[in-house]
């Protein structure tokens, strides 16, 4: 029987799909509380602010504290600090997510750098050739993530990946993705567990940014055949999950 140190659970897909949870999380989740085992979210989601998802989760009958959310947003921020950005041009669907880029001057023109995440069909060839624009004249591309889809209740839609790709391509310059498979996101989560990084398991549907994810931060990796979960999607990746539930 395989007992993890913890696991750190994908969020939309894995947990919930639209507006309803996925059978059987709940329960997994208490399951794993009464054997004191340690669990976390780990998100790509840039549509809403923590709080709002920490909401969202509570609506759905899902109480989680805000401190066992990591989004990238939070880890876009940090990179930006650490790079020493002060003007940064901010690219979200939800407003209220300035507040977690309060420390820098967000402006209009001449940024440092431009930071995104996923604007769904707020997306048009006017806002990316405005973004071109300012990157071929010298600012940052910061990339919150670089999932290549998503699956909205009704079917599978575009993510913010494809955008960026096309931005990264017309300049000929690379995005510093935050976002999962990036090790940091995974690590940054676990920090305070003080426990060995193969003990953990990442749970997720995403091949690409959950289970290669896990790989590249040297954790154990569980593919759920949930949300965006194709078979043969995963009979055609290089990418093997340790486990299939």
């Amino acid at each position: 029987m395989i007992k993890p140190g913890g696991i750190l659970f994908d969020l939309d897909g894995v947990i919930f799909q639209g507006n309803s949870l996925i059978s059987g999380s709940k329960e997994i989740l208490s399951a794993l509380t009464e054997a004191e085992i340690p669990y976390r979210f780990i998100t790509n989601t840039t549509r809403m602010t923590k709080n709002n998802l920490v909401k969202m989760l509570g609506d759905m009958g899902l109480a989680v504290d805000s401190n066992d959310v990591f989004a990238a947003p939070h880890a876009a921020a940090e990179y930006c600090e650490l790079k020493g950005y002060n003007k940064i041009l901010l690219f979200v669907p939800d407003q209220e997510m300035q507040d977690d880029f309060a420390a820098f001057q967000l402006v209009e023109n001449n940024p440092d750098a431009v930071v995104i995440g996923d604007m769904g069909k707020l997306f048009t060839f006017k806002l990316l050739n405005k973004l071109f624009r300012i990157i071929i004249s010298g600012a940052g591309l910061v990339a919150m993530h670089k999932n290549r889809y998503w699956a909205p209740a009704d079917g599978l839609a575009l993510d913010l990946g494809a955008f960026i790709s096309a931005l990264e391509y017309a300049s000929n310059k690379s995005a510093a993705v935050m976002g999962k498979p990036n090790a940091n996101l995974f690590k940054l989560a676990t920090r305070s567990w003080n426990i060995s990084g193969n003990s953990i398991f990442v749970v997720g549907d995403d091949l690409y940014g959950d289970i290669c994810g896990a790989k590249n931060a040297g954790m154990k990796s569980i593919l759920v055949k949930t949300g965006k979960f194709r078979e043969g999607s995963l009979k055609a990746s290089k990418i093997v999950p340790d486990y299939i539930i």
